[in-house]
């Protein structure tokens, strides 16, 4: 198995989005960014949190958007170093229209079966 080499201080940053209440189905939403390792490891994208953002292929000027899922990480090969992998926070989001709709959840009421396919 390949390690994630947590010594870098870069990770990336991939958005998902979900456009109705069934969590099993979230479409990648703006490109990946490559940001600080700590960002992806901190609290600003944590569950519930609001942010206005800007993906140009869905909207053309900043929405709101809220954090629907809980943390979600994995690893990938380093799009730049071959043999070298990174760390991927995923970020589910769903627009601040359809937020109350979403069940809510809490770590204990987490399963794979939420997870999107």
């Amino acid at each position: 198995m390949n390690e994630v080499n947590l010594t870098s201080s870069k990770a990336i940053i991939r958005f998902m989005l979900y456009t109705d209440v069934n969590r099993r189905r979230a479409a990648r939403v703006g490109k990946d960014k490559e940001v600080d390792l700590a960002l992806v490891l901190g609290n600003t994208y944590d569950y519930g949190t609001q942010h206005e953002l800007l993906f140009d292929e869905i909207d053309a000027e900043p929405g709101q958007y809220v954090v629907a899922m809980l943390p979600y990480y994995r690893q990938i090969p380093h799009p730049h170093k071959t043999d070298d992998f990174i760390q991927v926070r995923l970020v589910y989001l769903t627009t601040l229209a359809l937020w109350p709709f979403f069940e809510p959840i809490a770590g204990e009421t987490l399963n794979r079966a939420m997870l999107p396919e």
